[in-house]
């Protein structure tokens, strides 16, 4: 009797874990990047532990099409029509992957898993991202001039006079950290990470000791934790005190931002910059969904009550901003380094920016609608975030219970984890020719409908609801609040001042990781001063 349940339950197991998902599952009809791959999860739980992920993946598509199997229950595709429209235009929630990304140990709107949830968090602070916003806003113009003219160019034309050689890498996340905390906090409870060089280094200290952990709590969460338990910490305890002590050092920050709203004078006209634009807009969107007095959020008995929901939330949009843009940075200045006949051009037409950005002129900077229309300061920029995406790696999701089809796929039963990588979509042949050369003149010179084109394959921010809620402010100043406008004022002052120079780029080659920078996290640059006309 005992031999005959014993060979019912190995063929129940044989059925479950082999027969049906290597032969009979939807799935099985999706080829496999690995012979295991159908019937184990552990090749591409080793590919991701051994940080190889990224390549192994892109190689896998190049050889076997929009769509792979990965691992019993996941697949990865790479095409936009049936593959980034239905995946992330459609709904499809987050998995436990993303549980990682929690601060203080709550949810924050990045982390956030359900679609309804995250949107309900994103209404209370989209506004402050927008483009129209982050243009009209006199308190963005005031962080821009006073990080541009008072700590940047300073800084940069003091190493220039010198003639001394400058590590770029730590420099831009301090570029980036100053901007973005700015624009969060106001100026005057910023992190100030230029001057502060040591402050800069200890926080980064902190930060970058937890990168080479996290693949345990985001891929074998329940197993980390059951370990732990008894006794046996896959995750250092280093890593726990560097998180408390980030997560301290942002609840300062609330702090002061919270006195700062006490403050009439922080909302002075003659004061713009003061201002905690993204922390007020939080406090005041949390203070009138509980229905309390104007000023108060929550009560003197629990005063922390609210005070952690907005520092886990700003706690990401720090860590997003300035690794993200600290990264873009440094590439796109390695870029420029190598091709100093760009570096003239792009000189040339920021020229015709007024009022300029040369040093000297502090008194103001030119509107962000000047800087968005330079059209060859947007080819380098979007060029360096193709050919060199701060977050290359796989972005998850799962498939909805309703049984669904992706990129010519069988209909696929909920619960699969599905993702697409920015670093095979940007190098798809077809619409990006070339693909591994850095062309800023490709986004100058196509038509509308190449261009157009490109943009749906365009994946540095992601795409759907849940796409980087700063990518505009990126895009302005390489670090200040809209990621387009941070990344080009940045741009457009350097380039206006300075020539750049490669010192040293051992260690240039992007790492291979959802968030990767150079593998030897450094880029040492001369810059030497021009002459203006």
């Amino acid at each position: 009797m005992l031999g005959l349940l014993g060979i019912l339950l190995l063929a129940v197991l044989l059925y479950k874990f082999l027969i049906y998902p290597s032969w009979l599952s939807p799935l099985s009809k999706i080829p496999a990047a690995h012979w295991t791959a159908s019937w184990s999860p552990l090749w591409i739980l080793w590919i991701r532990y051994t940080h190889v992920e990224v390549q192994t993946i892109h190689k896998a598509h190049l050889k076997l099409g929009p769509i792979v199997r990965l691992g019993p229950n996941e697949v990865s595709i790479n095409c936009v029509d049936g593959g980034l429209r239905t995946v992330y235009a459609g709904g499809f929630e987050k998995p436990f992957f993303y549980d990682q990304f929690q601060n203080y140990g709550i949810p924050n709107m990045f982390s956030t898993k359900e679609s309804k949830p995250h949107a309900a968090r994103k209404r209370l602070i989209s506004n402050v991202y927008s483009k129209s916003f982050i243009q009209s806003s006199k308190e963005a113009q005031e962080v821009t001039r006073v990080i541009i003219h008072e700590r940047l160019l300073p800084s940069l034309d003091a190493y220039a006079v010198k003639g001394s050689s400058l590590e770029v890498h730590e420099f831009n996340y301090g570029i980036t950290m100053d901007f973005v905390s700015s624009y969060l906090f106001g100026l005057s409870n910023d992190s100030n990470f230029i001057r502060d060089v040591e402050m800069r280094k200890t926080f980064l200290s902190w930060y970058f000791k937890r990168s080479d952990h996290y693949f345990w709590n985001q891929e074998i969460p329940r197993l980390t934790q059951w370990l732990q338990n008894i006794g046996i910490r896959l995750v250092p305890k280093w890593v726990d005190a560097a998180n408390e002590k980030i997560e301290a050092w942002v609840l300062r920050l609330c702090s002061v931002a919270q006195q700062s709203l006490k403050s009439a004078s922080e909302y002075s006209e003659n004061a713009p910059g003061t201002r905690p634009i993204v922390y007020g807009q939080l406090f005041e969107s949390l203070r009138r969904s509980s229905g309390k007095p104007e000023g108060q959020v929550g009560d003197n008995q629990n005063a922390n009550s609210d005070e952690i929901p907005i520092a886990s939330e700003l706690l990401d949009h720090l860590a997003a901003g300035m690794d993200t843009s600290g990264i873009t940075s440094t590439y796109l200045f390695w870029e420029m380094s190598r091709h100093p006949e760009l570096q003239a051009s792009l000189r040339r037409e920021l020229l015709t920016l007024s009022p300029t950005l040369a040093l000297g002129h502090k008194s103001e900077v030119p509107s962000a609608r000047s800087i968005d229309a330079l059209p060859l300061l947007h080819g380098v920029i979007m060029e360096t975030l193709r050919r060199h995406c701060a977050i290359p790696g796989s972005q998850p999701r799962q498939t909805p219970s309703t049984p669904t089809s992706i990129a010519g796929s069988p209909p696929l039963p909920g619960g699969v984890r599905v993702s697409a990588q920015a670093y095979s979509l940007h190098r798809n042949p077809k619409v990006f020719p070339d693909p591994e050369a850095w062309n800023p003149q490709r986004w100058l010179e196509a038509d509308q409908e190449k261009k157009d084109e490109m943009l749906r394959w365009f994946w540095a921010f992601g795409s759907g609801g849940r796409m980087c809620v700063g990518s505009n402010f990126a895009m302005q100043g390489l670090p200040l609040v809209n990621m387009f406008t941070e990344l080009k004022y940045v741009t457009a002052a350097i380039y206006t001042n300075f020539t750049s120079s490669i010192v040293d780029d051992t260690g240039i080659e992007q790492a291979d990781a959802y968030t990767a920078g150079p593998t030897g996290n450094q880029l040492t640059l001369k810059f030497a001063r021009v002459s203006q006309p």
